[in-house]
């Protein structure tokens, strides 16, 4: 009888092990399915394991490259990247301002600030917005290189991830 017992408190164990394990995967941008431009991105957030430092932040936007970029890159390159966790969270940093920055949201900073604004990224870098002479929106990073945006207002529970065509620099 206490070899049952025992073999059955050895088996609630292992499932609450299991359960609790399911739940500690990461929940960052998990509005970003597998099928979206996006995902390869999303993954790397999800893969940092920044949940603690987003969750700290409320409501944030994340700026994210699109795939193409990530298939893009150089051999070994991605895998660098992610086998050195303080440069990816860097990485990761780059792509992310505290606060929702829908469209409409950075449209009426564009207004208010004439044609140009200001947002700070999770590195404490500055990110210039901007709009194009054909009116399209522009990003600018630290470094000046220029992204474009490619997709808006992807919703997300705590973000809004706004789709651009580059991976922006992380420092000068």
């Amino acid at each position: 009888m206490k070899k049952l017992l025992f073999l059955f408190l050895l088996a609630t164990a292992s499932l609450t092990l299991t359960i609790q394990a399911g739940f500690a995967q990461s929940k960052a941008l998990s509005g970003i399915s597998d099928e979206s431009d996006y995902y390869k991105f999303a993954s790397l957030v999800r893969g940092a394991k920044m949940d603690a430092t987003l969750a700290a932040l409320g409501t944030y936007t994340v700026f994210a490259p699109d795939n193409l970029i990530f298939r893009d890159m150089p051999s070994g390159k991605l895998d660098s990247l992610i086998n050195d966790p303080a440069k990816l969270t860097t990485l990761i940093k780059a792509h992310i301002v505290k606060g929702k920055l829908t469209t409409n949201d950075i449209i009426k900073k564009l207004t208010l600030g004439k044609g140009k604004t200001t947002v700070i990224n999770l590195l404490g870098q500055p990110i210039i917005l901007s709009r194009t002479a054909d009116n399209k929106l522009l990003l600018t990073d630290v470094k000046g290189n220029q992204a474009h945006f490619l997709a808006f207002d992807m919703a997300d529970p705590k973000s809004v991830v706004q789709g651009i065509d580059i991976i922006l620099a992380t420092g000068k």
